[in-house]
Parts: structure tokens; C-alpha cells; sequence
């Protein structure tokens, strides 16, 4: 189950700050699989239609961008002439086979009941030579006694990841990204994972708020933190001294073989 409702007041700007910071990466990525003027793609949870802007205005008006979300209340905004909007579970809809030749996603697979479904249906999905990039978050345990602060978990990023895993979600899937495209017959396959050094005021910390202020509520029932613990947690991201290491997100790309999978 997603923890992040697309209804919250603030979820608009918790995914432009998303953006923000991992959009750059993301496109760096997508650029390496060639795509280009006419080509067919599949974004699966677009949030925002940030990489589903950048990716129609890439293929241009010949191409196609599928983009789809089980909440699409951002992306029916988007009116571009090249891109569909669907309201779409990648667990329980159908997607249209061989068709794209590229399918992407970001930190949706880690919240499934069933990623391995997910990755069936977009591998599915793909042209014979098409590509497959997909995104997610390890998050490694807090290093207890740690004296460096950027090693330090905060307690409301404790609380967070607390309330994240009661609610299911796979806080280690992105080391295993490559193993499971691997394991789908593609081709060329690798995995490349990213860590930052984070710092109060800056668009990480803009981004770690509006996480804080979106889950507030539900920490706080948890019994995980105290009001005080989290108003202070929150006041430590305008120090433009504090600085913290994010979790790693891997990204993992494979092709689909030209003869198509066996």
C-alpha cells in the first residue's frame, strides 16, 4: 500500500520536490536507452507527469507516451496530444504486450503486494528490443552509536520508515532490481545506485518536510515519536549545516531480446 495519498493537502508539492531531486538522475537514465523521436513509452505511476512531460516532448508528436496511476488526478492536467492517461493497478490491469519500446517506473515497486507481477506485465509489455528502467529505494538500518552525524537517523525518518514498513512496503527491494530483470531473460542489465548527502534548505530538505508533514498523523498515533521530537526534527531542516545520508536508490535497466523471451 502506497503511504503517500495523492488526496494529502500537500502531495502536489511533496511530488514536485520528488521531482526536484531524483528527475535529473532519472532522465540521465532514460536518455542511455537511445529514445528518441517516435518511439512508444509506458510510465507506470506517474504522480505528477513530470518524466511523462519529459518524455512526450522526447518522442515527439509522432511517438506515444502511456502513462498510468491508480490515482490520476494530477495527470489528467497534463493535455498533451501524444500522451494517454489510464487509471491503472499494474498488479490487476492488463497492459497491451509488445507494444513500447520503453517502460519505466519510479519507487511504485517497493509499495506492491506483488512486484514480481508488476515487472511480468512490463516486461510483457515491451517490444522485442525495447527497454525496461526501473527505480527504487534500499534503505539500510541505522547504524547504531554512530557518532558522524550525517549516519544518524532522525527519529521522525525512524517513525517514518516504521509506519512505511508496518504498511508493507519493501524497504530493501532496489539491491535486488538487477537480479529480477535478470531473472525476466533481459539483456544487458545493470544496476547503478545513488546516495546523498543531504543538507537543511535545499530541495532535499523541502522534500524530507513535506514527507514529515504528510505523515505526521499516523507517527504520531504509532506511539513512534513525541510532538516535540517531531517539531524539532522538522525545525533541523532549515540548518543549512545539518546534513544527513539519504537512502540509495538503484536504478536498473535490462532489453528485451530482439527475438523476444522465451
Amino acid at each position: 500500500m502506497y503511504i503517500f495519498d495523492n488526496a494529502a493537502p500537500n502531495a502536489r508539492a511533496r511530488l514536485a520536490a520528488l521531482a526536484d531531486v531524483h528527475d535529473p538522475d532519472t532522465i540521465r537514465h532514460l536518455l542511455a536507452t537511445g529514445v528518441t523521436d517516435r518511439w512508444w513509452c509506458l510510465e507506470v505511476g506517474g504522480g505528477l507527469g513530470t518524466i511523462t512531460r519529459w518524455l512526450s516532448q522526447r518522442v515527439g508528436p509522432a511517438g506515444y507516451v502511456l502513462t498510468t496511476d491508480i490515482d490520476t488526478r494530477f495527470l489528467e492536467t497534463l493535455g498533451l496530444a501524444n500522451v494517454e492517461v489510464r487509471r491503472h493497478d499494474i498488479i490487476a490491469d492488463p497492459l497491451p504486450d509488445r507494444t513500447f519500446d520503453l517502460a519505466y517506473t519510479r519507487l511504485v515497486l517497493e509499495h506492491l503486494s506483488d512486484p514480481d507481477a508488476a515487472l511480468d506485465r512490463m516486461t510483457a509489455a515491451i517490444k522485442p528490443g525495447g527497454w525496461l528502467v526501473v527505480e527504487d529505494f534500499e534503505i539500510p538500518p541505522a547504524i547504531p552509536g554512530s557518532e558522524e552525524q550525517a549516519d544518524r537517523v532522525s527519529r521522525t525518518t525512524a517513525a517514518m520508515r516504521r509506519v512505511a514498513a508496518a504498511a508493507g512496503a519493501d524497504q530493501r527491494l532496489g539491491l535486488s532490481l538487477g537480479k529480477r530483470l535478470r531473472a525476466r531473460g533481459l539483456l544487458h542489465v545493470d544496476i547503478e545506485g545513488r546516495m546523498r548527502l543531504c543538507r537543511g534548505n535545499t530541495a532535499a530538505a523541502r522534500l524530507a518536510r513535506l514527507n514529515f508533514e504528510q505523515l505526521r498523523e499516523p507517527m504520531l498515533a504509532a506511539g513512534h515519536l513525541t510532538i516535540e521530537e517531531f517539531n524539532a526534527d522538522l525545525a533541523r531542516l532549515d540548518d543549512e549545516d545539518y546534513e544527513w545520508r539519504s537512502p540509495v536508490l538503484w536504478t536498473a535497466w535490462g532489453q528485451r531480446p530482439p527475438g523476444g523471451l522465451a
